[in-house]
This record gives C-alpha cells, sequence and structure tokens, in this order.
C-alpha cells in the first residue's frame, strides 16, 4: 500500500504513485512470470480508514491486480487506526466483547453473534476488509468475479515479538489475534488465517513461548480456543539469516507447541530473503557487509532455502522479496529484489561512495535469482519430500519426488570445490547449475555406472556472524524422469510409474498394550520404490469416520527399510485408560501416495484408568 499512498503528518493519508503504469504493469508480469502463486501484501489500518471512512480505491486496485494476474493473495491486516502511532501496541478497545448478541449483549462467540461490537473497533475494521475482499464480497460482486476470486488467506500483524511491530505484550497480541481470527471465521468460514509472522531473532522461542501460554490460559477460561483451533489454522514464520534455520527452525517452532499441548499446525515461511552488497542500491563499498551476499550467492540462497524448508514440512514459503523497493529505509541499502528497481522507484540516500551508482540500463531487469525462483518454482511444483542425506561427506543433498520426475537439490559445505556421485534413477538427467555471476546453466548428464559425475562449488560467502558463511556453496538441480517396475533384487528398475505404493498399513495391535508401545508400518512398492511414510492416530470411543479425522504423529518421516517391501517399527506413547485408532500412509520416489483410511487399521487400549 506504501507503493500507492503517503502518510501526511498533520493530515489522512493521500493516494500517490511511486510507480508510472508501465512499470507497475511490469512488476505483475515479472510477478506472473516467475512462477510464483502468491502475493502477500499488507492492509494498514491508518492508510485505509481516512477522517472516519473506509477508503478502498487502494486497496481495490491491488486486489484486481492480484486476481488479474492469477496470483492468490495474502493479506496482512495491522497497524492502528489513524491519529494512533502505526507501530503502537494493542488497539484501544481491544478488550472489549467482539460481538453482541441478538439481546444486545456482549460475546465472544461467532455463534452466538449478530453484528460485531463497535466498541471494538479492530473487530470492525477486520470485519470490513473481510466482507470487502472475501470470495463473493462487496468487490467480487461488483467486479463480476467467479467463484473463488478474491482473498482467503489472512495473517494477523507482522513480526509481533520484535517490538518495532508490537509493542504490546505477547498476552496482548494473544487477543488481538483471537478478535482477527474469530471475526474472519464469521464472515468467512472457509478462510485460513495465519498468526504473525514470527521474526527469528534471539528473542523469539521466549516470546512465542509466552504467546502459547496466553493461548493456553485463554482455554483454561473460555471453550473458545478448542473450539476455534486455538486461533491460528497455519503458522507463521520469518527466516533470514540463513537457508539451515529453514532446516532447523520449523521443528523449534513445533515443539513450543506441542510442549503446551496446542494442535501441531501447517508452517508457512512468509518471509525469507537475502539482501546483495556487490550492486546498486547495496553497500558496495563493503564486501563484508553483515547478512548480505553478491548476486551469484543470492541465487544459490534461492535454491538452498527452498529446498531446506519444503524438507522440513513447510507448506508454503514466500521469497521477500520481488523488487527492492526500499528496504528497511532509504539509509539502509536493502536490495532483496529478484528484480532492480524501475529508474523512477529511486529512494536511497546518497552514501558518498564512488562505486555506488545507478546502472539505468539495468534499472527494472531482474537478477540472477530470478530465474533461480523460476526454474526452482517449475521443477518443484506438485514435488513431496523423499529422503535427505546430511552434509557428513562435505556435500548435502535433498530430494523431491514429483509425478514423472524425481528431483535432487545438491550443494557442497566446503570452501573448495567437490566432485561427487549422485546414484542416478536412470539413464541420464537434466542439471541446472550456476555460473559465477548466478546465472542458471542447464545440461543433459549421461549416467556412468549407474552415478552422475558432479561438481559442486564450494563455500564463497562469509558475511555471517562472526563472519561465518550464510549459505553454502553454489547449488545445483537434478531432474530426472522416474524410474520403474519390475525390479528385482530388492532394487527398482527402470520404466514408468504411474501408481502408488501397493501396501501401506498399520500391523494389528492386542486389546490392552501399556502406555509405552511400538506400532509395525507395514509398506511395498513395485514400482519406483519406498521413499517415506506417515503415521497418524485418533483418540475416542469410536473409529474415524472421515480421512480428515486423523492427526500425524511424528511428521513426514524417509522410509529406512528396503525400497521394494519392508516393516519399521515406530514408538508411541498413549494415556492411560484411552483407546487409540492408527493408520499409515507411504510414498514411492515418484510422489505417488497411498489414500489414507477412513477406517482404523489396528487399535488398542492403553492399560489403567483415566
Amino acid at each position: 500500500m506504501d507503493l500507492h499512498a503517503v502518510r501526511l503528518a498533520d493530515k489522512p493519508p493521500v493516494d500517490r504513485e511511486t510507480l508510472a503504469p508501465d512499470e507497475l504493469a511490469d512488476r505483475y508480469r515479472k510477478a506472473a512470470a516467475s512462477g510464483a502463486g502468491w502475493h502477500r501484501w499488507s492492509f494498514y489500518w491508518d492508510l485505509v480508514e481516512r477522517a472516519g471512512q473506509l477508503t478502498w480505491g487502494v486497496s481495490d486496485g491491488i486486489v484486481a491486480r492480484d486476481v488479474a494476474h492469477g496470483l492468490a493473495t495474502l493479506a496482512v491486516v495491522q497497524g492502528m487506526p489513524p491519529g494512533v502511532k502505526h507501530l503502537a501496541g494493542a488497539p484501544e478497545g481491544i478488550g472489549a466483547p467482539i460481538f453482541l448478541r441478538a439481546d444486545g449483549g456482549g460475546t465472544d462467540d461467532p455463534a452466538a453473534a449478530v453484528k460485531v461490537n463497535p466498541a471494538n473497533p479492530w473487530a470492525g475494521f477486520v470485519s470490513a476488509v473481510v466482507t470487502r475482499y472475501r470470495p463473493g464480497g462487496d468487490l467480487a460482486r461488483a467486479k463480476g468475479w467467479g467463484a473463488s476470486a478474491g482473498i482467503r488467506a489472512w495473517e494477523i500483524g507482522n513480526e509481533p515479538n520484535l517490538p518495532a511491530f508490537w509493542r504490546g505484550s505477547a498476552a496482548d497480541y494473544a487477543r488481538y489475534l483471537e478478535v482477527g481470527y474469530l471475526v474472519i471465521k464469521r464472515v468467512d468460514r472457509r478462510a485460513t488465517v495465519l498468526h504473525g509472522g514470527i521474526a527469528d531473532d534471539g528473542n523469539a522461542p521466549a516470546w512465542y513461548a509466552q504467546f502459547a501460554d496466553a493461548l493456553k490460559a485463554r482455554a483454561a477460561a473460555s471453550p473458545l480456543p478448542v473450539r476455534y483451533n486455538y486461533f491460528f489454522d497455519k503458522a507463521a514464520w520469518h527466516w533470514y539469516r540463513s537457508p539451515s534455520l529453514l532446516a532447523t527452525g520449523p521443528e523449534r517452532g513445533r515443539a513450543i507447541l506441542a510442549a503446551r499441548g496446542i494442535p501441531p499446525k501447517p508452517i508457512w515461511v512468509t518471509e525469507a530473503g537475502l539482501s546483495v552488497w556487490s550492486e546498486h542500491p547495496g553497500p558496495c563499498w563493503d564486501p563484508a557487509s553483515h547478512g548480505r551476499a553478491t548476486v551469484a550467492e543470492q541465487a544459490g540462497y534461492v535454491w538452498q532455502a527452498l529446498a531446506e524448508g519444503f524438507a522440513s514440512g513447510v507448506e508454503t514459503i514466500f521469497y521477500f522479496q520481488l523488487y527492492d523497493d526500499c528496504g528497511n529505509g532509504p539509509a539502509s541499502y536493502d536490495a532483496f529484489g529478484l528484480v532492480r528497481n524501475h529508474v523512477s522507484n529511486q529512494c536511497w540516500t546518497q552514501p558518498g561512495q564512488g562505486c555506488w551508482s545507478l546502472d539505468t540500463a539495468q534499472a527494472g531487469a531482474p537478477r540472477p535469482a530470478y530465474e533461480a525462483f523460476r526454474v526452482a518454482a517449475r521443477e518443484l511444483a506438485g514435488a513431496r519430500f523423499a529422503r535427505q542425506v546430511p552434509a557428513a561427506a562435505g556435500w548435502r543433498q535433498i530430494v523431491f519426488a514429483r509425478p514423472g520426475a524425481r528431483v535432487t537439490v545438491a550443494w557442497s559445505t566446503r570452501s573448495g570445490d567437490l566432485a561427487v556421485p549422485l546414484d542416478a534413477a536412470g539413464e541420464a538427467a537434466t542439471v541446472y547449475g550456476l555460473d559465477s555471476a548466478g546465472n542458471v546453466v542447464g545440461r543433459r548428464v549421461a549416467a556412468v555406472g549407474g552415478r552422475l559425475g558432479l561438481t559442486l562449488s564450494g563455500i564463497t560467502n562469509h558475511n555471517g556472524i562472526g563472519g561465518r558463511p550464510i549459505m553454502a556453496g553454489r547449488p545445483v538441480v537434478v531432474v530426472e524422469g522416474s524410474a520403474v517396475t519390475g525390479g528385482e533384487g530388492g532394487s527398482p528398475a527402470t520404466g514408468p510409474d504411474t501408481a502408488p505404493p501397493v501396501l501401506a498399513v498399520v500391523a494389528p495391535l492386542p486389546p490392552v498394550s501399556p502406555a509405552k508401545f511400538e506400532l509395525t508400518v507395514v509398506a511395498g512398492d513395485e514400482g519406483t520404490g519406498l521413499a517415506a511414510f506417515v503415521v497418524y492416530a485418533a483418540e475416542g470411543a469410536t473409529p474415524p469416520r472421515v480421512a480428515e479425522d486423523w492427526v500425524p504423529i511424528g511428521g513426514l518421516r524417509v522410509w529406512p527399510g528396503g525400497p521394494i517391501a519392508g516393516q519399521i517399527r515406530v514408538p508411541f506413547e498413549g494415556k492411560p485408560g484411552r483407546t487409540y485408532f492408527f493408520a499409515a500412509q507411504a510414498a514411492d520416489r515418484a510422489g505417488h501416495w497411498t489414500a489414507l483410511p477412513p477406517y482404523a487399521q489396528a487399535a488398542t487400549r492403553v492399560a489403567g484408568r483415566r
């Protein structure tokens, strides 16, 4: 919204276009061509409400452009009302009942509500925004859009664990989220709601624990948190400092919720990115610039970060950001963009350095990271994580499977170049690499002796904390056609694979079990071979009737047994006197999954009394 409206010191904001119409159109063309599926941007309360009126001109334009270019919108609803500092804490009236009942009394329960309570301004603002922009909402009807066009994903606030964005407590934010969630679900029950993206700095674990404690305290006083999913459908996080954080951070976030008995939530990384120093508007005079990289390293960051995130079970990743815009201010020299700013959008303070100058021929042109992003979006579309190999031998590989192909992302963790033998799934593969400038280079590589001979570039970046690397060496993306039916001797053979594994089942259990016991998962595949599995559990008096009743335990796991058939044991701990039901899914290396059954494959009761 900041590109289309400006705040004034002593009067309401005014609309003011930063970009020329042709440059705005070029942005959307590049966004659509990148392979991205989403556009994340913010509704700022103080930019929408002006002189007591809600003004929709700027946001109508953004939503309409998103729809026209096939981009789903993740809308961040945040800020304060006019007259209150934009980055203040909880807005006035946040503690008032969210809704009014038919008798005029207040309530927080959407099921008992007839309208939003005007004494809670935050509830009123969120309701107005969602009413206008949901599918079938005011704007959709005015535009004659189809049933699915509009905003269906909402993020409540941004980086609430940082004082720069939220000056209230974690408990205050939990109430802010509760109000936003319940209002959104009343207006559009099919909407997806995320808590604000947690900035993964030093205080993030402690703050997130306080936030989760506040939700649990609310659940002790009210049935609403349990009834309404603890007020968020997805957990949003921001990881910047290194792609390796996307390998470790998701599990840390899940563990904080699990320790408090909050059900697991899919994770969306709503910001991850890397700024460059080696060209305008980056600080070209400072090669050791903390947290930054060259344009070639930025391209490598894209591949490594996406691979690490998806291997950690992250559901959706947003790269920050398409263009540089103004970074964290005119003197920040943050060049995060996959694409360089157009000539008209130059908002930087001249640093007085001779190397720092705008190359007008490059203005508006993509950096190498843009093509890296585009290749990753294309090759990982529809893929599921299959397995990963730790970096013990000086290099790391993460394998994904999608219908018809296996995709491997690999990189060196050493300072020098490294020759590696990669097991092949067929006679040849397409290998995408990055040259010394970061440009994507593709080539066909023939397998020799069942292996692909590759050379991985060594680490070049040392701009992390204490001079450590931000990322590893420039990765490669290896794309192979799927393998196989009819393998002998415990290994798959070559040929098309169009079917899921033939078996994935939890073996029968005794009627009564101790609190700690093991599940036996049996699986088999006649095609490319087993790659991954998930075990599900359900608790209750009767077995599940639909697949949605199952809850995954332990997340997605690499299949550790033989590729054609085998059985493995999974530990489980239950509570005395309770009955548990179990089922399993398995995936092959071509990305095909068995269906999750709407019935129990095994059941047992834990000995003892409740």
